[in-house]
C-alpha cells in the first residue's frame, strides 16, 4: 500500500502559534534593545531579522502581525518622545514607516518563495506516488475472472479509502476497501451520464474511461485528496489496466477457440 506523508490542514491554528511566538520575540528583543540603549536604526534591523526568520518557517499572516507589533514597539520606545506613539521628528516617522513597508515586502517575498518550494516538493511526491502505483500495476499479471484484482493497490494512495469500478464490457461492478453505500451509485451515475463527477459532501470523485471516443467504464474514489489534480491521473492508470485486462481476456478466448477448432 502506497501512502503519502500527512500534512497539517489547520492553517489558522498554525498562524496563531507563530503569531504568539513572534510576539514573544518582539517583547524580548524590545527589552534587550532598551537595556542596550540601541537607536532606531539598529532596532529596526534587529526586528527585520526576526521577520525574515519568522517568514522562513511561519505564515505570511503571522509575519504581518509581528510587523505591526514591531512597528508599534519602534514607535513607542525608540522615537521621540519616548513612551508615546506620537512621533515628533519627521525623520523618525519616515524611518518607522519605511521599516513597516520593507518588512511587509520582505516577508511577502520570502513566504511566497517558501510556499512555492513546498508546492514543488509536494508535486514531486505526488508524481513519485503515481510512478510507484504504475510500477505496481504493471507488475500484476492479468487473471481471467479477476478483473478487479488491480483495485487493491489504489487503496491508501492520496487518502483513498475505497474504490469502485464499473466494467462496461462485462457489465460488472467491483469494489475494494470499506466503500460507502453511495460510492457504487455515484460510479454508475458517472458512467450513465458519461461525464466526470464530484461529490464533495461525501468525498466521492468519479471519472469515466474513454478509449477511441467510447466509454468503456467508470471508476469512483472515496476519500481522495485534491481530486482536481489526482483523480485524472489515477483514472488513466485504472483505464490502462482495464484495457490490459480486456486484451488478455480477448487473447485467452481466441486461444481457446483456436485450440477447440
Amino acid at each position: 500500500m502506497i501512502r503519502l506523508p500527512s500534512y497539517s490542514k489547520n492553517g489558522l491554528w498554525r498562524s496563531l502559534q507563530w503569531s504568539a511566538s513572534g510576539a514573544v520575540g518582539v517583547a524580548l528583543l524590545t527589552a534587550l534593545m532598551r537595556y542596550l540603549k540601541l537607536n532606531l536604526v539598529t532596532a529596526s534591523f534587529c526586528f527585520l531579522l526576526e521577520l525574515v526568520l519568522l517568514s522562513l518557517a511561519g505564515s505570511f499572516a503571522a509575519a504581518v502581525v509581528v510587523s505591526l507589533l514591531a512597528f508599534a514597539s519602534l514607535s513607542y520606545y525608540f522615537t521621540s518622545p519616548v513612551m508615546s506613539f506620537r512621533i515628533a521628528d519627521p525623520t523618525d516617522l519616515t524611518g518607522v514607516v519605511a521599516f513597516l513597508v520593507t518588512g511587509l515586502i520582505i516577508t511577502h517575498l520570502v513566504t511566497k518563495v517558501r510556499t512555492k518550494t513546498e508546492s514543488t516538493i509536494l508535486q514531486k511526491e505526488r508524481l513519485q506516488t503515481l510512478y510507484d502505483l504504475a510500477q505496481h500495476l504493471l507488475a500484476l499479471e492479468p487473471v481471467v475472472g479477476g478483473q478487479h484484482d488491480f483495485l487493491e493497490p489504489f487503496l491508501g494512495v492520496f487518502g483513498i479509502r475505497a474504490v469502485c469500478l464499473y466494467d462496461a464490457m462485462s457489465s460488472e461492478v467491483h469494489t475494494a476497501g470499506n466503500a460507502a453505500s453511495l460510492l457504487e451509485e455515484k460510479t454508475g451515475q458517472c458512467f450513465i451520464q458519461s461525464r466526470d463527477l464530484e461529490d464533495p459532501a461525501h468525498a466521492i470523485s468519479g471519472r469515466c474511461f474513454r478509449v477511441g471516443g467510447r466509454t468503456i467504464g467508470a471508476i469512483g474514489f472515496e476519500g481522495l485528496e485534491v481530486p482536481g489534480l489526482t483523480a485524472g491521473p489515477l483514472a488513466a492508470l485504472a483505464a490502462a489496466q482495464l484495457e490490459r485486462t480486456h486484451s488478455f481476456l480477448k487473447a485467452s478466448h481466441s486461444a481457446a477457440a483456436a485450440q477447440t477448432e
